[in-house]
């Protein structure tokens, strides 16, 4: 994670302060999902389209932990892919892997639910990126079990990565291309 994004506890916190109905890591997802689908979204009106929910709109503190939170993850998003900025918000790596995979399930179900709200553009997605929407959607509808502490972490390192991947992919297709294509017209 970026050096500016706060930790999951805190966003956790200040996703309870403000009641809403949704994880630290689900927010995220969401979050995510708008900006990849290339939703325009400002301070003010992140939480409202993230969450399908008008009565979300400006109930952010400029100074918040989700404020902050909202400009780290734009960054991430916006930066350069072969930085690798861009990471799934998830509890910390000590948090056993029986509470981070279905954080991970539920990044997964707010990423696609953040990426259907946005209008999809004239322009299809590529068969890689299509493939990549039905990839999450099968991991978003898993039920996972664990049985084996060390091949499950191994795993879900591997998952994470590959949602990762998927994520700047979809971002990738949906908004820069799109920047290119519209800069040369």
């Amino acid at each position: 994670m970026s050096a500016d994004m706060p930790d999951y506890p805190a966003i956790q916190n200040g996703v309870k302060e403000l009641r809403l109905p949704v994880s630290a890591a689900e927010l995220h997802g969401a979050l995510s999902g708008c900006l990849c689908a290339g939703a325009e979204l400002t301070p003010g009106n992140w939480l409202a389209y993230a969450l399908t929910d008008a009565e979300q709109e400006n109930r952010i503190a400029p100074d918040s932990v989700l404020a902050r939170f909202y400009f780290a993850t734009v960054a991430q998003l916006a930066g350069d892919v072969m930085d690798f900025e861009f990471d799934l918000l998830l509890p910390q790596d000590e948090t056993p892997v029986s509470e981070r995979g279905p954080a991970m399930v539920d990044w997964c179900r707010g990423f696609l639910g953040g990426f259907g709200v946005v209008p999809a553009p004239a322009s299809a997605l590529s068969e890689e990126a299509e493939e990549a929407l039905q990839d999450l959607a099968k991991i978003a509808a898993s039920d996972l079990n664990y049985e084996e502490t060390e091949a499950d972490e191994e795993a879900l390192i591997e998952v994470c990565e590959y949602i990762r991947v998927a994520a700047v992919l979809l971002y990738n297709e949906r908004v820069v291309n799109r920047r290119q294509r519209q800069r040369l017209n």
